[in-house]
């Protein structure tokens, strides 16, 4: 008897785990999830056989004949969306402008749901639209920006020497980084270069940590009780602390020498504003240390990657017709002296290179994750309120609606009969709506700027032995591609 109950007992408990992993009426295809871990395993196993989350949302989206898949890969259900014309209208579709809060998300602001990447509501608008004033107050988008940028061209320079077979990235790695940190912490680098290098190491290492389809902590969240070590939890948990101690030491070096009147970085007009919202209610929680430390790392994790600039070194080395014809248009605008922004207007021919680059290999593959702040319909398909939106920016980069041969590397695409470039507004490289990157202004001018005082002055060739750069790439946050060398040439 006592068997048959346990038998009994087991089935119905079986019976009820298979109930309520159903998909919801009218919710998106997509493969079955599995009692406890979800879709999580299966992901992974796409991820690692096609080469990312992107490829394999493709493919599922192939699988289900279905642009809008639904991956169970944590409590609820997450939908992926793998179409160009539907992810051009969630991003701007304020009902998607949402941001959940799981495992992922916690570890990835340090337990504080504060800051302008994972946040949402009147909270995230407040601090949003203060820190978009502060960072051009400080430089951004400013000729002081451009000088910073210009020094660090001039490192870049004597780091790349009379040339010869070397991994370029060392080079010109610091360079964004090096003016992020003077804005925002209105310190030199090289007062104290081992400090922020340190800072960069720890950035990357946690960077790789993470994918923005959440991870197997996402999916099982109890899994970092019994496995601590084998899911990752106390890597994650020890960088944690680290850079949480490191960026309050950072805040309280500014606090100790702070003098109302007289700021100078990013962090002394958030001090100012905390300041003066002390006693005020919920003004004062949206300028406190946590949003304080967590928009520090959100901005730093958007200034940290070199991969853009990899990229386009990697494809101009690849593609020397393309080469070509950018050296005799950097000759004819630019000649011998330094570079500006304001040659960006006469210079279509670099400015197809650079959208075209970003065009065939988006550093950001999966966008940042929305959550659908009410019920909504999509494709045909019931949204419930809360679900968790990843978009496959991948594939609207690469729509042959949109782009003829998507996977050839032509510049000449962006030009029309009259030589005049013309923006591919359909193109995804910063954020689109509300959530567009507030770094793109920056990003754009150090691609500019240092993109083009490189090859002003120097030829990129594959090594002789080799013939072309092959592009191998890591997935974490961020498409990272890894180390390579070239033959560096003076002119």
């Amino acid at each position: 008897m006592i068997v048959i109950a346990i038998l009994m007992m087991l089935t119905i408990l079986l019976i009820t785990i298979v109930l309520t992993q159903q998909r919801p009426k009218d919710c998106p295809p997509g493969p079955f999830p599995w009692p406890f871990i979800g879709n999580q395993y299966y992901l992974r196993r796409l991820e690692k056989k096609y080469g990312g989350p992107h490829m394999a949302f493709l493919h599922l989206s192939k699988m289900y004949n279905s642009n809008v898949i639904a991956l169970r890969l944590g409590g609820k259900y997450t939908i992926a969306v793998s179409n160009s014309k539907l992810i051009q209208q969630i991003c701007v579709n304020e009902k998607y402008d949402g941001r959940p809060w799981y495992e992922f998300m916690k570890l990835r602001n340090l337990g504080m749901k504060k800051g302008l990447t994972t946040n949402d509501g009147p909270e995230w608008k407040e601090l949003h639209n203060w820190s978009a004033r502060a960072l051009r107050q400080v430089g951004f988008a400013k000729p002081a920006m451009v000088d910073l940028l210009n020094n660090e061209m001039t490192l870049i320079t004597k780091g790349l020497g009379n040339g010869s077979v070397q991994p370029i990235r060392p080079a010109f790695a610091p360079a964004v980084m090096n003016v992020l940190w003077f804005l925002v912490t209105g310190s030199n680098p090289s007062e104290n270069p081992e400090r922020l290098q340190n800072f960069i190491n720890m950035m990357d290492h946690r960077s790789q940590q993470f994918d923005m389809t959440g991870g197997i902590l996402s999916a099982i969240p109890w899994l970092h009780y019994i496995a601590p070590e084998m899911s990752g939890y106390n890597t994650i948990v020890t960088l944690n602390n680290k850079l949480k101690t490191f960026l309050m030491d950072t805040i309280n070096e500014h606090k100790k020498r702070y003098n109302k009147g007289n700021e100078s970085d990013f962090i002394d007009l958030f001090l100012q504003k905390m300041y003066e919202s002390e006693g005020q209610g919920e003004r004062a929680h949206v300028f406190d240390d946590a949003n304080l430390i967590v928009t520090l790392i959100d901005i730093f994790i958007a200034g940290i990657s070199t991969t853009t600039l990899d990229i386009l070194f990697m494809q101009i080395t690849n593609h020397l017709d393309v080469q070509r014809k950018l050296h005799e248009e950097i000759d004819a605008v630019i000649e011998n002296r330094t570079p500006s922004l304001e040659d960006r207007k006469k210079m279509p021919y670099t400015e197809a290179v650079l959208n075209e680059s970003q065009r065939l290999t988006s550093v950001m593959v999966i966008f940042p994750p929305h959550r659908a702040v009410e019920d909504t319909i999509l494709n045909d398909y019931k949204i419930a309120k809360d679900t968790v939106v990843l978009l496959n920016v991948h594939c609207n980069n690469m729509n042959p609606d949109v782009y003829l041969d998507p996977n050839s590397f032509r510049p000449e695409r962006y030009i029309n009969k009259d030589g005049i470039f013309q923006t591919q507004e359909n193109i995804i490289q910063f954020g689109k709506g509300k959530r567009r990157c507030l770094g793109e202004v920056l990003a754009k001018s150090a691609i500019f700027l240092l993109f083009v005082g490189v090859m002003q002055k120097y030829r990129l060739l594959p090594v002789p032995s080799k013939g072309s750069v092959e592009a191998k790439f890591t997935i974490g946050l961020l498409r990272e591609l890894m180390p390579y060398e070239i033959l560096i040439v003076p002119r």
